[in-house]
């Protein structure tokens, strides 16, 4: 039977790329144009001036730059160290779990969840437009430089894709990319009250994929198993709940998986954005870190929405590993004195005789 040898998860803000404190700084100047800001505790849409107003005036204190270069130190110095014990442990095969925003789903349709079991996955650097800022296009850069086709372990996507339909989970399947994705999401539900319109591109392997394979996998290159929720939008957004029984059930299809290989997980996303939830945060890195399906199940669904649903990525992963992960770094990445900015942070889930140290 397979052996799985551990489980890996990093964010992937802007703050996670190779970014000055200067440049985080720039970064900022986007925000009040941003219309997914969502205020907690309430959990409503707003826009930047009554985020802003109704701030904590500590927040403040955070943004400046000397600040943001403490952070960035931590947080790629905790990248740094993922990557040394992803590269130590040489997995033979990655699960990954992660969320497509505006990349490969639109409304014409937009499955809750979805394996990709092609022989291989395009990945495409992203594009950088005439008049980019410099923090776009270090971003930007963050997702890959190269274009090239990735492998995927078809045999385990095909087993995962037969176990999960036999653990009674509605999963959609893919084989083959297109040429182009584009299209439209919203308006739906929740904060999603408006259109966002995608014109049809050439695109590769989705931002949540492509950044661990880019950061941490130290130039390894072993199959993925690609596997997306729908985390981000409304009206057939994946629960909590939902999101980590199938973790479960991944990780019982590669328990059954009969094979000699070694196998890790694999995710990246969150925590809170496009506006810090610090709360939240720490309440979901308790369930991570205690390894409490309880917290982790019962994650408020107003607390989740706008790009902090890629909280449930981990969520995923966490129900896959079932044991306690570690935060190797954490940090609140406050950018502008309304609070926007991203929660950000780096984890390892330990199996015995794997453990990274």
């Amino acid at each position: 039977m397979a052996k799985v040898v551990g489980g890996f998860g990093s964010s992937h803000s802007p703050l996670m790329s190779l970014l000055t404190g200067e440049l985080w700084e720039s970064q900022a100047q986007n925000d009040p144009r941003n219309n997914g800001l969502v205020m907690m505790p309430e959990g409503k849409r707003v826009d930047y001036d009554v985020l802003l107003a109704n701030a904590d005036s500590s927040i403040a204190t955070m943004v400046n730059r000397e600040v943001f270069e403490q952070r960035i130190d931590n947080l790629q110095e905790g990248l740094d160290e993922l990557q040394r014990r992803f590269v130590e442990t040489k997995p033979d095969v990655v699960v990954m779990i992660g969320d497509d925003q505006d990349e490969f789903f639109f409304d014409d349709n937009m499955p809750m969840i979805n394996v990709y079991w092609g022989e291989t996955i395009r990945l495409v650097p992203r594009t950088i437009r005439e008049g980019a800022s410099p923090a776009q296009i270090v971003s930007a850069k963050a997702y890959g430089e190269d274009d090239k086709d990735y492998p995927v372990h078809r045999d385990l996507g095909l087993h995962i894709i037969d176990s999960l339909v036999n653990q009674d989970f509605d999963v959609s399947q893919t084989q083959y990319m297109k040429e182009e994705y584009g299209g439209s999401i919203g308006p739906a539900n929740w904060y999603l009250d408006s259109q966002r319109v995608t014109k049809p591109r050439r695109f590769g392997l989705p931002h949540a994929f492509a950044f661990p394979l880019v950061r941490w996998f130290g130039g390894l290159e072993p199959p993925i198993v690609p596997i997306t929720i729908n985390t981000c939008y409304p009206p057939n957004w994946i629960s909590a709940r939902r999101a980590y029984d199938l973790g479960v059930a991944v990780r019982k299809a590669v328990d059954a998986w009969d094979t000699d290989l070694t196998v890790a997980f694999a995710t990246s996303g969150g925590l809170s954005h496009f506006v810090v939830d610090e709360e939240f945060d720490r309440l979901a890195l308790k369930g991570l870190e205690t390894a409490d399906p309880e917290i982790l199940r019962t994650l408020p669904r107003h607390r989740l929405q706008s790009a902090t649903t890629e909280t449930l990525n981990w969520v995923c992963t966490a129900g896959a590993m079932q044991t306690p992960m570690e935060t190797i770094a954490y940090e609140p990445g406050y950018r502008t004195p309304a609070g926007t900015g991203c929660g950000c942070a780096v984890g390892h889930w330990a199996v015995n005789g794997h453990n990274g140290h």
